[in-house]
Parts: structure tokens; C-alpha cells; sequence
């Protein structure tokens, strides 16, 4: 993980994450306005008397929730539009009736939906006239006449009003409540106060609903597994505060009520040490029968004064058959100099072998080339680790001499994280500057270069992890790029995401998208977070992602040249309570998605500021936009 430092003028840029992808190349690249904390400008969108309150997530039918303010008005009182824009939509839904969406021109959109459809005077439900010139595409300017207030679609039972939405343009809906509270011209103090109530309190969903919500404190929340009636979670830490939490148990045999039950690789052995890593599952060998948690530990401080010191850094292999009473079996150290094991993964061959796979970053050069990043350790007997081998792009394989010109641009390739394919036979590798990494580790005592997919054709690569699907012949890899702004190397726009083929052919490209696409040459840079890929997991054709600020992203690769987002969960935005994180234009309160684990329907997410989120995937959302 690396941290943008460079500084950005407050206030100067702001919002939500791209429309579009964006390249060195791209044209007319742009900021968004106005973060979703601060108050948005708005015109008022009913031109008469009116009433409303904050209603905004307030229970629906079939488990929904409210996400807009009702304005009450009488029918047929004018609908006006909250800010210059484009038409997107002029259309009619089951629900929401006869209804429009306006595009900002800064890329926000805002939604009016139970639009009058009854002739003056009736309740007839046969007026079909929309005002002179709204079409789709059409420009308006704030205050134009969009239609008037009704009672179209479910709203036929209710006093007539107008359904309104403020989504970012990421297409997420946000309370709208304190910024219509502004337009009316409510005092300050009042505004502010509701500022501070509409946002933090509920997460952002689309797709899916949140079950329960835990909150363990004791440092970011890191890499999250679930296992049977537990779900682990590690936690992240650096120089400056460096909890030593350790991996959190968690009872969720309860969802909706989740309980934390005692922790694992924490207390004075593992000081000043985080565990970003966790794998939990069941084995059967020879030497032990039972539950195995396998925890990456490293080092807060990477800095040579602590890699010198004596202390835990590597593995911590623990019984946990009961979550309760957990037992540390083993800690297999990384070696002097290093600063521990970062990622992991664990894989059950099928001669009964339980292989470790796991990265430590930077030992090629803390070693003098002595270990190398990546680890093969075989655990069959936890008690008893060995280490299988130890290898590493640079050292082992180096194809091109101009890659290793600079001790700088060897510390930019080393090995970030690692996942077993086929069996445990198979371990791609994310080199970050070098590329995505497939090695043959069927001996895993000697592991052999396989296939070297090279990202030479991106300006920073910034490999963050890869993960493939053989049923499927999928492989997505992941770019963790916290640095958007063009300049000093770096090419404007977050880090994305590609799917290969199995052969390593790019099939495609994913950014997280606006709901809407963007006009051509138009790309929008969210700046209010930190909006990058980071890890993903693939459930048959779905990839599962976790995108720090733009939360939990559910991506369809049915078709992989053609990805579609079919679901989202993003937690509420909230400072980081360690004080660390700060977005590019100053924002502190924002989401962070680390990690996400599925279970069926079920997804176990993890973020760094709120802890740990239960979330249940219960429909794809790929179609018309459907509004409550």
C-alpha cells in the first residue's frame, strides 16, 4: 500500500470516483464539485408551498430503504430543476411513475420521480404531456420547469408529492435532506446541525442490504475470513500507532447481532506487529485434525532500526477448532532483516500437502538477495513449519535487464501478494511495477516461471493482487494506484482494474463507473477518498472487489470483455479515528474498504475506519433504476 502525500488546495476539487477510465491520453480530465459532506448547492426543485422532513432511509416495502426526501405539495405545483444539467431520462417506472434524472454539469445527478400523470382536476392517470423541450439530452438550467408534483406510481395511496434524489456521480444516493434544508434558506446553524446527522449513520447500497455491523476499534481493520460461525479479522498498523491487535474473533452465528469473542497473534510477543493476512479453514493430515487460522504478521515499522530488533514477524499458525480457546502451534520467522509476511494464501493439494504461500516485501533487498519476497512453506504439521522456497522475480528471473537499472525500481517491483489456481499446483504473483506473475509450484520446493504478463503498457502498474478462476477462465488483477493526480510520473486516475484470459490476454478493463456513462472525452477524478482497487475474490463468473471509498464493488464477467456492475455496498463515511487518513482535497470522513469475504449471499466486509460490515447480496441491479 502506498499513500498519496502530495498536497491539493482545499476546496479546489472534490467528489466522487471516475466516469470512465482514464489515461495519460484522456481528454479534458476534470474534478467533480462538492464532496458528499459538505453542503451541496441546490435550487429548490418545488416552486410553491411545500413540506418535508428527513426521510431519508426510512423502512419500505420488501425490506427497502427510503432513498430520497418526499416534498409534499398540492398536485399540479410546478417542478423545477436543482442545478444546470442534461437530461438523462424522461421515462415512466412501475414505482416511481413519471420521472426524470438531470445530470449536473458537474456530474452529480438528481432524481424526480411521482411527476403528475392525471389530466387538471382528475385521477385519471391519463396525462402524458411533459413541458416544452424536456426530452432526453435536452440542457435546462436551475429552476426550469422538469413537470409538477403528483401521485404517479406507488405513490397513488399517498398525498401528492415529489420523490427527490441526490446521487453522486458514482450514481450513489445521498441524503439530500441538509442541502434542501439549505435552499430554502434555513439558518446555518440549522443546516449544519443536519450535516452532521444525515451523514455517517447509514451505508450506501445498491444491491444489497447490511445485516449487522461491527466495530472492534484497536486499529484499521485489515484482511477479513469467515469459517463456519466465525469470521476473522486482521488488523493494519504503521510506525505511529501500532496497536498489536492482533486478528479479531468474531461470533456471527447471529448476522444481524455479530459478538467479538477473544483475538489471535496479539500481546507482548506480537508487539508492535500487524496482521494484515488471515486464512481459516479446515484440514485433515496425519499430524493434525481440526480448524487452522494461518496469520501473516509484520512489522508497523519498516525502517531498518526495527527490522534489527528481535520480535515476531512471519507466520503464527494457531488451532482454533474452538474459536473460544484458540492455540498458537507455531510462528515461522521471515528472517533477519525482514519485515514479515504481508499476504497469504493456503492451499490443500491433493496428496494431502498443506502448502503456505505468502509474500515478504522488500526481503530480496533487505537480504541482500539472500530470501526473496515470495515464500512457499509447507505446514502439513503446523507445529512445525518448513520453508520450501524462497523466490523472487528479480533475482530468479530478471528477462529484461532493463528492469533492474535502479535500486528504486527494484523496490517498485517487488512482490505484493499471492494466490494458489489450480489445485495448489499453480501461484500467480503480483510483482506491482513488474506485472502479474504465474508460476508452476508443483514442486513446490522449486517453483518455475510459467508466464510473465508484463504492465510495461501502464505508466505505473502498481500490481496490487491477482486472482483467477480456471472453471471460468478468468483472471482479474488488481491495481492499488493511490496516487490520481497526472504528474511526477504518474498518470492521472485511480488504480482499475483487468481481466485475462487464462493465457493472459487482456479481455477487458474496469473502473468503478457512473451510473450513467460519461459524454466522450469527459472523465471525472474523485479527489474526496480514496477510490482505487485493491483486492478482489471470484465466485464462479463475479468478481467481488474491494475499492477502499467506493466500497464493495459486485462486478458481472458472465461476458469478460463486456464487465457489468450488478451490485454495491459502500459503509458510511466517517473520520479515521487514528487520525491517519486524509483524502487528496482534505476530506477526513470517507469509507475504506480493505477486504471482502463471500459466503454464498453473504459478504463479510471489512473497513479500516468502521470495523467490520455483514452484508447480504440479495439482487443484481443492471437495469432500469429502480426508485422507492
Amino acid at each position: 500500500m502506498r499513500r498519496l502525500v502530495r498536497s491539493v488546495t482545499a476546496g479546489a476539487v472534490a467528489c466522487l470516483v471516475l466516469l470512465g477510465p482514464v489515461t495519460a491520453a484522456s481528454a479534458d480530465t476534470t474534478t467533480a464539485a462538492a464532496p458528499r459532506i459538505d453542503l451541496y448547492p441546490l435550487a429548490f426543485p418545488v416552486d410553491g408551498p411545500h413540506s418535508f422532513t428527513d426521510d431519508f432511509g426510512a423502512p419500505r416495502s420488501e425490506g427497502r430503504l427510503h432513498q430520497g426526501n418526499d416534498i409534499f405539495a398540492d398536485k399540479m405545483t410546478p417542478v423545477v430543476a436543482a442545478a444546470d444539467g442534461t437530461i438523462l431520462r424522461v421515462s415512466y417506472g412501475e414505482r416511481a411513475g413519471r420521472y426524470v434524472v438531470l445530470k449536473h454539469e458537474d456530474g452529480w445527478l438528481s432524481y424526480y420521480v411521482h411527476l403528475n400523470n392525471d389530466t387538471p382536476g382528475t385521477d385519471d392517470g391519463l396525462y402524458d404531456e411533459w413541458p416544452a423541450g424536456i426530452a432526453k439530452g435536452a440542457a435546462v438550467q436551475a429552476g426550469d420547469l422538469l413537470g409538477y408534483v403528483g401521485d404517479s406510481g406507488n405513490a397513488e395511496d399517498t398525498p401528492a408529492h415529489l420523490h427527490f434524489e441526490l446521487h453522486t456521480p458514482l450514481g450513489e444516493p445521498v441524503n439530500p435532506y441538509p442541502h434542501l434544508l439549505a435552499a430554502t434558506g434555513a439558518s446555518d446553524a440549522i443546516v449544519e446541525d443536519a450535516l452532521q446527522t444525515a451523514y455517517g449513520a447509514l451505508p450506501v447500497t445498491r444491491g444489497t442490504t447490511a445485516i449487522g455491523q461491527l466495530d472492534p476499534g484497536g486499529g484499521f481493520a485489515a484482511g477479513v475470513w469467515a469459517h463456519g460461525d466465525y469470521v476473522y479479522l486482521g488488523t493494519w498498523g504503521r510506525p505511529q500507532q501500532c496497536p498489536a491487535s492482533g486478528v479479531r474473533i468474531i461470533d456471527v452465528s447471529d448476522l444481524a447481532a455479530p459478538a467479538l469473542i477473544g483475538a489471535i497473534a496479539t500481546g507482548d510477543e506480537f508487539a508492535e506487529t500487524d496482521t494484515d493476512s488471515v486464512w481459516v479453514g479446515s484440514v485433515d493430515t496425519q499430524s493434525f485434525r481440526g480448524d487452522l487460522a494461518v496469520v501473516a504478521v509484520s512489522l508497523c515499522d519498516n525502517r531498518e532500526p526495527a527490522r534489527l530488533q528481535d520480535g515476531a514477524r512471519g507466520l503464527a499458525i494457531y488451532d482454533v477448532t474452538d474459536p473460544a480457546e484458540p492455540t498458537l502451534l507455531s510462528v515461522h520467522h521471515s528472517g533477519d532483516h525482514t519485515q514479515g509476511f504481508h499476504e497469504l494464501d493456503v492451499a490443500v493439494t491433493d496428496s494431502g500437502q498443506v502448502l503456505v504461500a505468502t509474500t515478504a516485501m522488500q526481503s530480496l533487498l533487505h537480504t541482500d538477495g539472500l530470501l526473496g519476497d515470495v515464500r512457499l512453506i509447507d505446514i502439513t504439521d503446523p507445529a512445525s513449519p518448513v520453508e520450501l522456497a524462497n523466490w523472487d522475480f528479480r533475482r530468479d528471473v530478471a528477462p529484461d535487464p532493463e528492469l533492474t537499472l535502479s535500486r528504486d525500481e527494484l523496490q517498485q517491483q517487488h512482490a505484493h501478494s499471492v494466490a494458489f489456481a489450480a489445485g495448489g499446483t499453480r501461484l500467480w504473483v503480483a510483482h506491482w511495477d513488474a506485472g502479474s506473475i504465474l508460476l508452476d509450484v508443483s514442486d513446490p520446493g522449486a517453483p518455475k516461471l510459467v508466464k510473465w504478463v508484463d504492465v510495461a503498457a501502464s505508466a505505473e502498474g502498481d500490481v496490487h493482487s491477482v486472482i483467477s478462476n480456471p472453471e471460468e477462465g478468468l483472471v482479474v488483477v488488481s491495481s492499488e494506484d493511490l496516487y490520481p493526480l497526472e504528474g511526477e510520473g504518474h498518470a492521472a486516475g485511480w488504480g482499475h482494474q483487468l481481466i485475462l484470459d487464462l493465457a493472459g490476454n487482456l479481455l477487458s478493463e474496469f473502473n468503478v463507473a457512473a451510473f450513467e456513462p460519461a459524454t466522450d472525452d469527459e472523465t471525472v477524478i474523485a479527489l474526496d477518498g480514496y477510490h482505487t482497487a485493491h483486492v478482489a475474490q471470484l465466485v464462479d463468473s463475479r468478481a467481488y472487489s474491494a475499492w477502499y471509498s467506493s466500497g464493495v464493488r459486485i462486478v458481472d464477467l458472465a461476458d469478460p470483455s463486456e464487465p457489468v456492475e450488478i451490485g454495491s455496498f459502500i459503509p458510511p463515511p466517517v473520520p479515521d479515528p487514528q487520525g491517519y487518513w486524509l483524502a487528496p482535497d482534505g476530506t477526513a470522513r470517507m469509507a475504506m474498504v480493505w477486504d471482502v469475504h463471500v459466503v454464498d449471499d453473504v459478504m463479510y466486509v471489512s473497513d479500516m475506519n468502521t470495523g467490520l460490515w455483514i452484508v447480504r447480496h440479495t439482487g443484481d441491479d443492471v437495469a432500469e433504476y429502480d426508485i422507492y
